[in-house]
């Protein structure tokens, strides 16, 4: 379950079910191996979030008041193409069967359904280009994993602060530039923050790592200290 779990853990999850005890189930089991699972109690809700925020999976009960799961996942389709949709129902007869070939959608699952078995099945399905180049690398042998949210270096796990992991991934995004002061404070603390706090954290990097990953530019701000670190 832990390569799984690797895989899955950087995808969106987005539940449909009308049964709100079976909704709070699911979404509880499988927070575990999600980025994110949102939850709605209708198709229509689960159009909404999806319109506003899409997500990488989709699971949908069939049956549902006003729209049933089928066409919410053929609506799914036409506005995100790549996103893996599943169907779950109580039933399984030659009729939802073949609505849903129909509809296309990727898989079909028959209620209770079995987690290990959609874990497996959604794992199997993740396009090579989600998961491949999670890591980065920040010299002297030292990676940043973007997946897991740590350094690695040979068999060694670095863990990070939250701070810190805001901090290496703004100087990854602008790696070829000074990131400003004014920056940091609105990416990271999202207000003005004292010189002392910001120094504070780049402090606690440099001794996670090593001493120069990170450059002063004194008045501009920081920046990543590659080209000196790359190998």
């Amino acid at each position: 379950m832990e390569a799984i779990h690797k895989r899955l853990q950087s995808l969106t999850l987005l539940i449909a079910e009308d049964d709100e005890s079976t909704l709070k189930w699911l979404s509880r089991v499988l927070s575990l191996y999600f980025k994110e699972v949102r939850g709605a109690k209708d198709a229509m809700e689960a159009l909404e979030f999806f319109t506003e925020k899409p997500s990488d999976v989709i699971i949908s009960d069939i049956q549902m008041p006003q729209v049933d799961g089928l066409h919410l996942l053929q609506k799914i389709a036409s506005i995100s193409p790549k996103t893996i949709r599943v169907v779950m129902t109580a039933f399984n007869t030659p009729e939802y069967i073949n609505r849903a070939v129909e509809s296309e959608v990727h898989f079909y699952l028959k209620k209770p359904i079995d987690i290990d078995e959609f874990l497996v099945a959604i794992a199997s399905n993740i396009p090579k280009e989600v998961t491949k180049n999670t890591l980065i690398s920040i010299g002297k042998s030292y990676f940043y994993d973007t997946l897991q949210k740590l350094v690695i270096k040979e068999d060694e796990i670095i863990k990070l602060t939250k701070k810190e992991i805001l901090f290496i991934e703004l100087l990854l995004q602008n790696k070829k530039s000074i990131v400003s002061i004014e920056q940091i404070e609105n990416s990271i603390w999202e207000e003005p923050v004292t010189t002392d706090a910001i120094r504070m954290v780049v402090v606690g990097i440099r001794k996670k790592l090593y001493q120069d990953v990170i450059e002063n530019i004194k008045g501009l701000g920081y920046r990543l200290n590659l080209e000196q670190n790359l190998i």
